[in-house]
């Protein structure tokens, strides 16, 4: 898989210190794919080699964010004459990078044939393309990066501590738009935050975020933010500490950051998540019996995208403490 890891290899292996080199991925594979960095730009490359005269791709070819993709023919290559390579132009998009290049790489191994990995090459790039042309230019707004910081926190303080860090990333569900930001087995977690001087209310985005079915037990963990100048978290503070704590288990880190990536979070913006954050309070209340809410039950044929708020007086009597919440979560 595509990590810092493996640019560093690239770029510390002997020989000249200019120029390209290339490092094959997955010898176990029948396809000929390589990592490639060129040290005297700084690019790298994913590289899928063939000898097959049918693999020449019909399709235009997709670019994006600091990426575009070749269809490069080179005779005298005994490795594959012809050769479709994903480049990294800008190394502001290094993390936009590895994320592709993963799901690529995990998409073509599960092909049969060399024609099939070249057409999924492409397919996976383009898919990815469009998801990012949907992305604001000036990064995530004010109310998302709040409510990816609360999901990062709770994924930080609660989860990793009391079930681990690979657990902890599958249990994400937030960035693929499920109806629960955390799901584990036999309790879900929806996480809201909020940086209001009077908070009073929790809003509610669907009509499935607050309904237990399916999930067992449903938890609401809201987090109260205040926004500081100093002695606080940004954004960008919280995702390097939970990187540094993943490091330590290559394929958790690699699911972090492509969840990242779907959260609409990019290192290139991150001149834009400056502003810290100091933790007023936290709570957790369990959404069972007349919990205030409307779910999918609740509503006549034809209505659904239902958003609404929910008054924090309400939830109250509904609170839990963390030693129950994170007792739940170890069990």
């Amino acid at each position: 898989m595509l990590s810092n890891a493996t640019w560093e290899t690239l770029n510390k292996s002997t020989g000249s210190t200019t120029g390209v080199v290339a490092l094959r991925l997955h010898p176990e594979s029948k396809l000929n794919i390589f990592a490639a960095l060129d040290r005297t730009t700084g690019h790298r490359f994913l590289l899928l080699k063939s000898n097959r005269a049918d693999v020449n791709p019909l399709r235009p070819l997709p670019s994006g964010r600091g990426f575009h993709v070749q269809f490069i023919i080179t005779a005298s290559d005994t490795e594959g004459i012809n050769c479709l390579q994903m480049e990294l132009s800008d190394r502001a998009y290094g993390d936009v990078f590895d994320v592709i290049g993963n799901d690529v790489l995990k998409n073509i191994l599960k092909t049969t044939d060399e024609k099939t990995a070249f057409e999924t090459f492409i397919a996976r790039i383009d898919e990815w393309q469009h998801f990012l042309d949907q992305l604001p230019g000036d990064g995530l707004s004010e109310q998302a990066q709040q409510g990816l910081f609360a999901e990062l926190w709770f994924f930080w303080k609660f989860l990793i501590p009391e079930i681990g860090t690979a657990k902890t990333v599958r249990a994400w569900g937030g960035p693929k738009a499920l109806a629960k930001d955390f799901q584990l087995s036999g309790v879900a977690f929806e996480i809201k935050a909020s940086s209001a001087k009077q908070h009073s209310r929790f809003t509610i985005n669907s009509e499935m975020q607050l309904d237990i079915h399916g999930t067992g037990k449903l938890i609401l963990y809201c987090l109260l933010l205040e926004r500081v100048l100093a002695d606080g978290t940004s954004l960008n503070e919280l995702i390097a500490a939970l990187r540094t704590e993943l490091r330590s288990d290559p394929d958790a880190a690699i699911l972090f950051s492509e969840l990242l990536l779907q959260s609409g979070y990019a290192d290139s913006d991150a001149n834009y998540y400056t502003t810290c954050f100091a933790i007023r309070s936290q709570h957790f209340f369990d959404v069972k019996n007349d919990f205030p809410r409307i779910i999918e039950s609740d509503l006549r044929p034809g209505v659904g995208d239902v958003r609404y708020s929910i008054l924090y007086s309400e939830c109250e009597r509904y609170a839990i403490t963390e030693t129950e919440a994170r007792s739940l979560i170890k069990n």
